[in-house]
């Protein structure tokens, strides 16, 4: 329901991307992170804005680097039959704040996030 970030909303973007360009939609999207695939739609890392904020003080040039460059590679996905619970338990131990989600067998495939957020505003126990 409404835990998970689908569709239009979910924020993917292709791993040639320029930081420029994703500078401009992590704003937009306002979840403060992005998720990175290949050509062939497979996830394949995921960038946060406090990843982009630590880039920006290590380059010069950052914002012409391609997101493959310095994206976090294979990012922690869940499937999404998992509850919200281990979603929690997921992101508390690996101290991350989204989670991609898969479906079945295929977890290069994200169909929705998951956002530390949602969770603790839906009041899960």
């Amino acid at each position: 329901g409404d835990l998970m970030i689908t569709g239009k909303k979910l924020p993917v973007l292709n791993e040639k991307i320029k930081i420029k360009k994703a500078l401009n939609i992590i704003s937009k999207k306002k979840l403060g992170v992005l998720i990175v695939e290949k050509k062939n739609g497979n996830t394949c890392g995921i960038i946060t804005d406090g990843d982009l904020k630590r880039i920006a003080q290590k380059f010069t040039n950052f914002e012409e680097l391609e997101l493959k460059k310095v994206m976090k590679k294979n990012p922690v996905t869940i499937n999404q039959d998992a509850l919200a619970a281990s979603a929690l338990s997921i992101m508390n131990s690996k101290k991350i704040t989204s989670l991609c989600v898969h479906k079945g067998k295929k977890i290069k495939k994200t169909i929705g996030l998951i956002h530390m957020h949602n969770i603790l505003r839906s009041n899960i126990n």
